[in-house]
């Protein structure tokens, strides 16, 4: 059985699980280990390699809720809870964005997928009718005219000639 994983794929995690030992390059996530398990190159950041013992009294189900923020309802929760020997996360960007066909090894099987629900909700229109129509654009100023420009600056220039006069004759003074 294959299982191809898109070039577009985001968000998911596939969980693999199998009964036997794994060989150390395996769990050690080398890129032949992960080759011997896939028959593909994943990237071995985002391939996780559990063994169930290890949990403790923990279900694999909270760990993946837990440790990668996924809710425990997205999959078959009791077929997820039933691994026993070690599970086999592989994370949507294990392929690096590029299509990708995983080949399982003899005795592992694929068990289920997490896929995140999007939460996109449509807009509900606005109750009341004043929010109906187009607005109107803010008036804007009109532009200064010619006459009112050349009235600022022969103002400023009075106000200069006056103050200059002034400190002529306090300086003489």
């Amino acid at each position: 059985m294959t299982l191809t994983i898109p070039a577009d794929d985001h968000g998911q995690i596939r969980v693999f699980a199998t009964d036997a030992d794994l060989p150390a390059e395996v769990i050690e996530k080398t890129p032949r280990g992960l080759e011997y398990l896939f028959e593909a190159e994943l990237n071995p950041d985002f391939v996780d390699i559990v063994r169930i013992a290890d949990l403790g009294g923990m279900a694999l189900s909270a760990y993946i809720a837990e440790g990668y923020d996924m809710a425990p309802d997205l999959v078959d929760k009791a077929a997820v809870d039933a691994i026993t020997g070690y599970a086999v996360l592989v994370l949507s960007r294990a392929t690096g964005e590029v299509e990708t066909t995983l080949t399982p090894a003899d005795g592992l099987r694929h068990v289920t997928t997490y896929s995140p629900v999007a939460k996109i909700t449509p807009p509900e229109p606005l109750p009341d009718a004043s929010a109906k129509g187009i607005l109107e654009p803010k008036p804007t100023k009109p532009p200064k005219s010619d006459a009112r420009m050349s009235g600022m600056v022969a103002t400023y220039a009075l106000l200069a000639m006056f103050a200059l006069v002034g400190l002529m004759i306090w300086v003489g003074g």
